[in-house]
């Protein structure tokens, strides 16, 4: 069972990882002190964890703690997931690709498995940041605005009328009191830059782009959203689901062809059976490399449960729903794109062929 855990600025949200299969989530709040006894308190009873995967923005403090609790309690380093230039059929549009914020690349990845059409991920967290990838997993950049605590302690901090009793205010669109007015004002200001954005990008991409929400805030600011948008409060986590799932096929065409060598030794015929076992953890090496994008893709979305897939067709609109729903498609094209360019490298050895044949 592996342990997978998305640290964020004011929460931290954990699942399990159990046979491929992600479980439900759980979060807690985090300390800005620190979150070991968080940990104690949440993981007393846990047993079995034979990996811990990590998506971090609180900082290498946070980090620190964390490592030093998991290695106490279970003899295991985490593995901080870090942005990168191109992983599982993205492509990181930053020129360095480490600096996008390792859940932007994570959410990236988990919305790019599931589209034919371009996706837009709204995240709104303490920060909203928004992301576009489109089908063929080409990141076109995005953008970051504050969140609605930020925007709310803005005005109480620079303001000497204001108090800090929001949360005791009830949403009302006109406000008879400063606190509802506040709520109100930062509320349509973000739901307001997100509506304009939804609808500058879908006269951009022709209404081939679909929209996803995740974040803290995303159930208070989707029901002010005019459009419809899928809800992925777990995106983050599904991501990291990906780079957990990373090296089980390895393993597993190294047990086969273990099993393969121990049988033919009993039968006494070793050197074929060693040349398979090589052959074999090649070809695991092979489909686990990051040039072989195409298989990897294909791989994912065959390995991703049926509730992931259910949950966007819930989602998402009628049409966006029957795009998604055909899922196979992707997989056929991924087989077309492997066809084409093997078409093409049989194009080319047989130019080589000729033309030695002219040179001799």
């Amino acid at each position: 069972m592996k342990l997978l855990i998305d640290i964020g600025n004011t929460r931290v949200k954990f699942a399990f990882l159990e046979s491929g299969r992600l479980a439900d989530s759980q979060t807690f709040a985090r300390s800005k002190t620190g979150i070991k006894a968080s940990l104690n308190s949440h993981f007393k009873g846990v047993e079995g964890i034979e990996a811990i995967f990590v998506s971090n923005v609180a900082g290498d403090k946070i980090a620190t703690q964390l490592t030093e609790w998991a290695e106490k309690k279970w003899q295991i380093t985490p593995t901080f997931v870090v942005s990168e230039k191109k992983r599982f059929g993205v492509t990181n549009a930053y020129a360095e690709p480490e600096v996008l914020g390792v859940d932007r690349w994570l959410s990236l990845i988990a919305a790019r498995q599931h589209a034919r059409m371009a996706t837009c991920i709204i995240d709104c967290g303490t920060a909203i940041t928004v992301d576009i990838v489109t089908k063929y997993g080409l990141h076109q950049g995005g953008m970051i605005l504050p969140g609605l605590n930020l925007m709310r302690d803005s005005l109480i901090s620079g303001t000497s009328d204001l108090t800090d009793t929001l949360a005791e205010s009830e949403f009302k669109t006109l406000a008879v009191n400063t606190q509802s007015a506040i709520q109100t004002g930062t509320l349509y200001t973000v739901t307001a830059t997100i509506d304009r954005l939804m609808s500058d990008l879908k006269e951009q991409f022709k209404n081939r782009i679909r929209f996803i929400i995740t974040g803290g805030d995303a159930e208070t600011i989707r029901p002010i959203l005019p459009m419809n948008i899928a809800h992925y409060p777990d995106i983050v986590l599904k991501g990291l689901a990906y780079y957990a799932r990373q090296g089980e096929k390895r393993a597993r065409y190294l047990a086969a062809a273990n099993a393969d060598n121990a049988n033919a030794e009993s039968e006494g015929d070793t050197e074929a059976v060693n040349d398979e076992v090589t052959d074999s953890v090649a070809a695991a090496l092979v489909n686990e490399s990051d040039t072989t994008d195409i298989t990897e893709t294909v791989e994912v979305i065959e390995t991703t449960d049926v509730t992931e897939a259910v949950e966007v067709i819930e989602a998402a609109d009628v049409t966006e729903a029957v795009e998604v729903i055909e899922t196979a498609d992707v997989i056929e094209t991924a087989d077309a794109d492997v066809n084409e360019s093997s078409d093409e490298i049989d194009g080319n050895v047989e130019e080589n062929t000729q033309a030695q044949a002219v040179k001799a």
